[in-house]
């Protein structure tokens, strides 16, 4: 006995999947992509005018050391949390 699904029509399919595949291209992949495109830019602080200037903003952020020292401010914050909750839980 075989229980596998049958669509006679290949609209179906498409028709049910639709709805989850608009919402992740909605609320991931374009937020995304915007993320990617903007980051190549270089804009003024008010807004008024951009610039695109490809991967020079990845390059200026690899080498801030303050950049890097945050990866530690983060992993101490994140550990004394964890810490935390632990302790509370456990007493």
């Amino acid at each position: 006995m075989d229980n596998k699904p049958v669509f006679h029509n290949v609209w179906l399919p498409v028709l049910l999947l639709a709805p989850q595949l608009i919402i992740t291209f909605i609320f991931f992949l374009w937020p995304a992509g915007q993320a990617v495109w903007q980051s190549a830019l270089l804009e003024d602080p008010f807004g008024l005018s951009t610039e695109f200037v490809g991967l020079e903003n990845f390059f200026e952020l690899l080498q801030d050391s303050t950049y890097f020292s945050s990866f530690g401010t983060t992993l101490f914050f994140s550990f004394a949390v964890a810490g935390l909750a632990f302790v509370f839980l456990c007493f």
